[in-house]
């Protein structure tokens, strides 16, 4: 226990002493009340003021439940001002407003339009309200983007330049009382007056009344020069050795990054405890002993500005997150809780003793959830970078201790400057933490009653601080691995009994500051989870997950990822993915296969590079018509990886076609057998390459003219052969030497019926004793001789035609004697009689005859004119 010593540590050289022992005997009194309040919390003490970036920017919180998200709506989009900073504790709410007009300053802080109004005293000669006399603030902004959010959470900025920005609230916890502000700014001044105020603020004219018991005194939050987060005291003084003013600065440089800054007051007769607390480091430790220590803070609280300030450097420029106010001095325990919550949060990493954990990790200090359980605990070999995704909350309890907060944080990475791990419950690393559709964590209970605790449910890692260039050592054996980052992260993931893990979360690795992608590319980046938690990756069982993406900017994305509880991790590479390639179009080709030639594989890859392709060998399955060759080539990666892939090869052989000689012959003719090796289905056409009328052997050839020979193996390509031969067809002659015939004597014959085609040459023969006028005429004429009287001559007709046989036809000439009558003698016959010619003086006689016919001059008639004889009637 700590009594009420009077510390020198970091105080500030401008604090005038004044006499202890004065105000000994009291403060022995109040040692042992401090004692007291040290040792039991107060009934119904509870964060009673919550400002957060995410929740109540511009937008009442009043009947939001205070565990709900309510994120920032359209009136607080990124780089809207910042008008209202509604608190969250809305049951007895305190807003942070901004500067009022003047003439307001009359009215109810509370009141519309609000005012800076005392709401005690009111009567008398003191001010009955505050009359800031700093020029009047402008309104911060708030900043929801990736390069002011702090941890994907938004913030407020305040511009300090000019008269400066700032939002004040009316407090109800002035007297005991507990402050958390997450900030991120760099410091300047040295006094309660000039450091750039975080909270709380100076004035000119201080609070008073006439009982000094009812004064106020004023409180100021800042960072001062060294970046330390620092406590000013101002007061109207008591007498004219009383200073009115106290200030200590801190001791610790926060060096401008995000810190959380937290206070607590506790108070005696007469005295304060003041303790400060940075990243979890206790800072500030002072009992101050004063007869106005104990009396109650000012009404007024500001952000980012003095009351008083009229000089830009007394102004904060930089960022405030969260704000939390609590009305009671928290012990260690329940202090640990909050700065847990803040630190998983806003991804700053904790320390209890020595330096900063963004410096040198954290060596002491051990998270707590909401119920106390320990979260984190403190690991000596991983300590660095301590970020966390989680799910808890510290549930208002009626009437009892209720520290309000909660935490939903869905996407988490350290805000040190060498982290290089964001984890995300799902695989959108493009929003913040106020987007809501990112996957849930389970353990948000509600609803049960007042003592329960909440379920938690946290994922949370840190890493040794190794290099996070590659190095060849401790890789795991038989996995492929051939490098790995020195770093290795330790995962601590606790919860409560019952609650699901959080599980399938993605991971984002920055290895742009990494050589591993330039030794070795981005190809073969894997996770590797030391799955038995002794960090030893050369055994037990190692998990291996590839990486989803490695983007231009070398971050490395493993989605889909389960931790477990003690788990370690690290990145490495080790390329085992065999590279891909597709089987080669299958190559159809006449006779002659083609040369071995890789490039025939032409769609390689591979995650990494592809190193080779080669021919491997080749199998035929000795067939024809086809015959297949199946090559196999193999497709090689840079790590040794390789892929077999096969070109199926189709040979036809092209078929031979004997030659065929011209043919030239007499019509018709047919086409002859073809010839050759190694036929398929060869034939005749009369048009090349198997065009027009096709023919088989035997079939009559139709005309003279160019024939093809054509046969082929209908692949593609189409192996084919083709030959080529004339063929002259002559029509073969006709002869008709005419119908028979009969002459009479020796008269010349023409043979007028005599016909013949396709003739070169014509001759007339015959078997008797006559003589042709011109035996090659057609109509030849015959000049029958004195023996061809009497007899039948043959005559015949031969007609040629070269390439064909004669035609030759014969007809017979029959020649006959001239026939020879004589009618006999004249007769004289009486009137009315006949004449019968067989009794005529000199009867009718006829030779060589065929046929008689009788004819008159008169107008008688024959009995028969054919007769030789006949009887004639006049």
């Amino acid at each position: 226990m700590i009594g009420f010593l009077r510390s020198s540590i970091n105080r500030s050289s401008t604090e005038k002493p004044f006499s202890v022992k004065v105000f000994q005997p009291i403060f022995r009194c109040a040692s042992i009340l401090l004692m007291a309040l040290l040792a039991q919390q107060v009934s119904a003490q509870q964060v009673d003021t919550w400002f957060m970036a995410g929740k109540g920017i511009n937008s009442p919180t009043n009947g939001i439940n205070l565990f709900l998200p309510n994120p920032i709506t359209t009136l607080a989009q990124d780089g809207d001002p910042v008008t209202t900073w509604y608190d969250i504790v809305y049951y007895s709410e305190q807003n942070a407003v901004q500067h009022p007009d003047p003439v307001d300053y009359p009215n109810d802080p509370f009141g519309t339009p609000d005012g800076f109004d005392y709401p005690f005293p009111n009567s008398g000669g003191n001010p009955l309200f505050l009359t800031p006399m700093g020029s009047i603030p402008g309104v911060p902004t708030v900043r929801r983007n990736p390069t002011d959010n702090m941890n994907f959470n938004p913030i407020v900025n305040f511009d300090g330049s000019g008269t400066g920005q700032a939002l004040h609230f009316r407090s109800e916890s002035r007297r005991d009382i507990t402050v958390f502000i997450v900030f991120k700014a760099l410091g300047a001044g040295n006094s309660a007056e000039t450091q750039r105020l975080l909270f709380g603020g100076d004035v000119d004219v201080h609070h008073r009344s006439a009982n000094s018991n009812d004064w106020t005194t004023n409180l100021s939050l800042g960072v001062a020069d060294g970046n330390t987060f620092s406590i000013g005291r101002t007061w109207n003084p008591l007498n004219m050795l009383d200073p009115g003013e106290f200030y200590v600065s801190g001791g610790i440089d926060l060096l401008g990054e995000p810190s959380i800054g937290t206070f607590n007051r506790l108070v005696g007769v007469n005295a304060e405890l003041l303790i400060t607390h940075v990243n979890g480091i206790q800072d500030i430790l002072i009992n101050r002993n004063h007869p106005l220590a104990d009396n109650t803070l000012f009404y007024f609280n500001r952000l980012g500005k003095h009351f008083n300030s009229n000089d830009s450097n007394r102004n904060l420029t930089g960022d405030i997150a969260e704000v939390l106010l609590a009305d009671f001095s928290l012990g260690n325990n329940l202090r640990q809780r909050v700065q847990s919550y803040l630190a998983i949060k806003y991804g700053i990493t904790l320390n209890a003793v020595g330096s900063l954990g963004s410096i040198n990790g954290n060596t002491s200090y051990n998270y707590l959830a909401a119920d106390g359980t320990v979260i984190w605990a403190v690991d000596p070999n991983y300590r660095h970078d301590i970020a966390g995704l989680g799910k808890d909350r510290y549930k208002d309890i009626g009437g009892a201790l209720s520290l309000r907060y909660n935490i939903d944080q869905r996407i988490s990475k350290s805000v040190n400057s060498d982290a290089i791990v964001t984890m995300s419950t799902n695989t959108d690393f493009s929003t913040d933490n106020l987007d809501l559709t990112r996957t849930e964590i389970d353990g948000q209970i509600t609803g049960q009653p007042d003592g329960t605790p909440n379920d938690h449910n946290f994922l949370m890692w840190g890493n040794d601080n190794q290099s996070i260039n590659s190095s060849a050592l401790e890789l795991p054996p038989g996995l492929g691995i051939t490098s790995r980052i020195q770093r290795e992260w330790r995962i601590q993931a606790v919860r409560t009994p019952g609650v699901n893990p959080i599980q399938g979360v993605s991971v984002r690795v920055d290895l742009s500051g990494s050589d591993i992608l330039t030794n070795s590319g981005t190809c073969a980046i894997k996770l590797l989870i030391d799955t038995d938690g002794n960090g030893d990756f050369t055994d037990g069982p190692i998990t291996v997950i590839e990486a989803t993406l490695v983007d231009g900017f070398g971050n490395a994305y493993f989605d889909g990822v389960d931790f477990q509880h003690l788990d370690v991790f690290t990145i490495g590479f080790g390329d085992t993915t065999n590279p891909t390639a597709s089987n080669p179009a299958t190559t159809t080709v006449c006779d002659t296969p083609p040369l071995v030639d890789p490039s025939v594989v032409n769609d390689e890859a591979d995650n990494c590079a592809v190193d080779s392709v080669t021919f491997q060998g080749e199998v035929s399955d000795g067939n024809t018509n086809p015959e297949t060759i199946t090559r196999t080539y193999r497709v090689t990666d840079t790590a040794g990886n390789f892929i077999d892939v096969t070109h199926t090869i189709l040979v036809y052989t092209t078929p031979v076609i004997a030659n065929q000689p011209d043919i030239v012959g007499c019509a018709p003719q047919v086409f002859p057998t073809i010839d050759g090796i190694g036929l398929i289905s060869a034939a005749y056409y009369d048009a090349p390459n198997g065009g027009g009328n096709s023919y088989n052997p035997g079939d009559p050839i139709p005309s003279s003219g160019t024939y093809y020979i054509y046969d082929e193996t209908a692949s593609t390509p189409n192996c084919s052969a083709e030959t080529s031969f004339n063929v002259t067809l002559t029509p073969p002659p006709t002869a008709s030497a005419g119908p028979d015939d009969t002459i009479c004597g020796l008269v010349n014959y023409t043979l007028t019926g005599a016909m013949a085609n396709n003739f070169d040459n014509l001759l007339w023969t015959h078997n008797g004793s006559g003589n042709f006028t011109d035996a090659t005429a057609l109509n030849a004429i015959y000049e029958p001789s004195l023996l061809d009287v009497g007899s039948t001559v043959t005559l015949t007709l031969t007609a040629s035609s070269t390439n064909c046989p004669d035609a030759i036809d014969s007809m017979d000439l029959t020649i006959t004697l001239l026939p020879f009558v004589d009618a006999g003698s004249d007769e004289e016959i009486c009137e009315g009689a006949t004449l019968d010619l067989a009794a005529s003086g000199t009867t009718p006689s006829a030779s060589n005859t065929s046929s008689l016919s009788w004819a008159t001059a008169g107008d008688g008639s024959f009995d028969d004119a054919t007769a030789l004889l006949p009887i004639y009637t006049p």
